[in-house]
This record gives C-alpha cells, structure tokens and sequence, in this order.
C-alpha cells in the first residue's frame, strides 16, 4: 500500500532461514467455518491490529465496526501499528505467540509471516467469502505462499499504479486521451510532444516524472515495463532471479531510456514517492505514475498541495502496455488470523464481515484505495472513466512472486534500479551498464534465496 516501509535487506538472515524452515512444519490444516446463524451467541473480545490507515485510523475502524459489535456481542479492540514498526511486531508477535487475534499485514509481506508458522491458514473458511472467484487474479495470489497448501491472508484492501496526467497539456500538446497510453509507443511520443510546448499558462511543465531510490515502492513503478517485454522478477519454479534476462534488460532500458532523452525530469530521482506526486499536484508535472489515493485527494480542499489547474485536469490511463503484454502492479493490505488466536470464530467472524462489499467499499473510499473484491471494485469503476482506468489496471494487475525471502529481495533490485536511474539522469547510461547492474541484483538475489533455502 501507500504508506507501507518495505522490510529492508538487513532482516537478521537467522529469521528468514527459520521463517523458510517452518515451512515443512508448520501446521497446514483447515479452520472450521463459523455458521451464519452462530454469530449472534460468539461474544467475547477479538483483538485486532491495523496500520494508520488514513488520517483517523481508530476511529475510522472504531465507526466501521459498530453494527458488527452490536449484531455479534463480539467487542473489537483495536490498536493502530506505524508502518514503521509493524514489520517487527507482527513477526515478533508469530513467533512467540503473545499476538493479537487479527493483524493488517501488507500484501507482500503475507509470504514472510506465513513461513514463520504462527498464522492459521484460512483455506478452508475462504468459500464463506466467496472464494478465490470473487478477487481479481492479482490480488488473490497475495495470499498464496509458494510451497505451501492453503490459503494465509484475505485480501481486504486494495492500490494499483496507473498513469496520471494533464487534460489540458495534453489537449495543448495535440495528443488524444484516448490514445495517449496505450503501449510503449504512444507513452513516449506523447512524452516527445509535452516537451515541445515546454509550458501551460506560462508555468513550465515537465512532461513525466517519477521517484528514485529514496522511494520505497521504486520497485513497483519498475517492474510494470519488466513485465510488458516479457521479464520476470524470479523464474518460475521461484528458486533464481531472472532480473538480468535480456526481457527484463528491455524493460529498465525503455525507463532509462526516458531519462537520456529529457523526457523525465531528473530532478525527480532525489525525490520520494510522496514529494514527486506533490510535484504532479502542484503542476510541475505533465505526467507521473501513481496509486487511487491521489485520484482520492482531488476533492479534499483540505489538500493544498494542489494548484487549481492540475486539480480540474487530471485524467487517468490503464499502464502502457508492452512487447509482451499490459500489466502494472497490485498491491495492497491483507487480513492474517494468528495461530495464537484464543477466539478463532469470533476472529474469522470480523475478517468475514470486513469482506462485506458494502463494508469493502466504505471503508476503501475513506482512504483513497479500492476494495479488494471484483464486485466493488466494479461498482467504484462505474463512477467515472478515472475510476474506470483504476478498476481496469486492477484487473490486469501482477504481484511479485510470494516467497518469504521477497522483502530482501526487493531491496537489492531497488538498489540496483536506482542506480540504473541514477546514471542514465546523467545524460547517459551504456547497454554494458545496464547490464552490469541488472546481473549485480541478479547474483543479489540469487544469494538471498540459497540462504532461506540451504
């Protein structure tokens, strides 16, 4: 999700090797599912952890959550986690089992504390909600955890990257909406004729513009165009990197590519993900990749980082598609149900009715995200042609292959991938370059998998 610190390449190698071990012992059978009809007589306390979700997370959850206390006798304390710690405290709290009934878990993190053993896995509850129907391949695959039966988490909420741009450079420029992103092609020549007008109004505009390796989720603006020429982050038994394939290579060279041509503005690499959307808003920027809660900001008068012009233009498009297809990342937060827990029914109770679509809906709205469910998602796509763009990139959405060891790896293709950029904003940046690097976060990653698995 937006807000959400990816655990670092530190994490102690000891834990990862525990969490992979854990695999082949940890318990992997099926919950009884809660009959509708028993939900009245559950009672007692469930105990959940969310992230600040929002500017008032509790009391956000605290509202959301009224009719189910009421309907259930079950009482739901709630405790807000930062992102900042909360990587540490849901691992913590698996491992020795003083945890909470339910926790938020971010959508690539669910992997790793899976492995760990101290959560239940829900396989067997999941039809109560639907199933794997009622979520859109990308998502689902975010509770699914490579070598293991069964299913960890549930999905609840729900962010894809998708293009932001300027209506009215765009109509300056000459260049039709409606074509204006539809693969590699058309990015770039749209790119080409922004830059020619050089300014709106009299304020100079950049035509694109994304973050560097300050951002966390640089990753996440990358691995789209690896995708599109037919790359991959793993191979597909998930046991090598495949980050320096000549397909990979072809994606990360049309990204750099943009920088040696002046069609993204460098200056926007020493900036994080949040300081370059607040160039877009404040009309810097002709173009920029981002997630829903943006498109969720534009009626806030209380978000003064827009400029009036960049507020009323903004338009929405699906990522471009590629050589190989049209894909953008989908991520997102989860629902986890602790082995620990001493209340299960009531447990899987909340996680069941905060899978509601009415519930999904509301509670996604309040934050800027969509729900995690085709329905609702559907429904908050028929609002208007920029809901639309989200729900359509959703659908085609991928994650990042769900293994325990991803955390670490990410870090070292962000690493490698901010250095690409980062030469390449110089003015020039060779094949050989691109290569070496790319082959660095390949034997990176190769590393960090022969740790969790040797």
């Amino acid at each position: 999700m937006r807000r959400r610190i990816a655990p670092v390449a530190a994490l102690v190698v000891a834990v990862l090797a525990l969490a992979v071990g854990l695999v082949a012992c940890g318990d992997d059978s099926g919950s009884k599912t809660t009959k509708e009809g028993d939900q009245a007589k559950l009672g007692g306390t469930v105990k959940l952890w969310i992230m600040p979700n929002g500017p008032k997370p509790k009391e956000d959850m605290e509202a959301l959550l009224k009719p189910f206390e009421q309907k259930t006798g079950v009482k739901v304390q709630t405790d807000v986690v930062g992102w900042d710690v909360q990587f540490d405290r849901i691992r913590n709290a698996a491992v020795s089992g003083e945890a909470p009934d339910v926790t938020q878990a971010g959508t690539t993190q669910v992997p790793f504390f899976a492995a760990l053993g101290g959560f239940e896995n829900i396989g067997n509850r999941v039809e109560d909600v639907g199933g794997k129907a009622a979520y859109a391949n990308g998502v689902w695959q975010t509770t699914q955890v490579v070598g293991r039966d069964g299913t960890w988490a549930l999905p609840w909420f729900t962010e894809a990257r998708a293009i932001y741009y300027r209506k009215d450079v765009l109509k300056k420029a000459g260049v039709d909406e409606a074509t204006a992103f539809t693969d590699w092609d058309a990015f770039r020549n749209t790119l080409e004729k922004v830059k020619a007008i050089k300014s709106v109004g009299g304020e100079p505009i950049q035509p694109f513009g994304s973050p560097g390796k300050k951002a966390f989720d640089l990753v996440h603006h990358v691995m789209p165009f690896v995708w599109d020429a037919g790359g991959a982050e793993l191979s597909a038994d998930d046991k090598k990197s495949t980050i320096a394939s000549p397909q990979a290579e072809e994606g990360v060279k049309f990204v750099a590519g943009l920088l040696e041509s002046g069609l993204y503005d460098k200056s926007q690499l020493e900036r994080d993900g949040t300081q370059v959307e607040n160039q877009f808003k404040g009309g810097r920027l002709a173009v920029w990749i981002g997630g829903p809660w943006v498109l969720g900001s534009v009626k806030r008068a209380d978000d003064e980082n827009w400029v009036p012009v960049a507020r009323k233009n903004v338009g929405i498009a699906p990522m471009p598609t590629g050589p190989q297809g049209g894909y953008t990342f989908v991520g997102g937060s989860n629902l986890m149900m602790f082995k620990s827990s001493k209340n299960k029914a009531a447990a899987w109770a909340l996680m069941k009715y905060l899978s509601q679509d009415q519930i999904q809906a509301d509670y996604a709205a309040k934050q800027g995200m969509f729900p995690s469910r085709i329905d609702p998602q559907r429904q908050a796509g028929e609002t208007n042609a920029n809901y639309g763009a989200f729900f359509k990139a959703i659908q085609q959405g991928r994650t990042y292959s769900p293994i325990p060891q991803w955390g670490p790896i990410e870090q070292a293709y962000k690493a490698r991938f901010g250095n690409i950029l980062d030469q390449a904003g110089g003015g020039k940046i060779s094949d050989a370059d691109i290569e070496k690097q790319l082959q660095g976060a390949e034997k990176d990653a190769d590393a960090l998998l022969a740790q969790g698995t040797g």
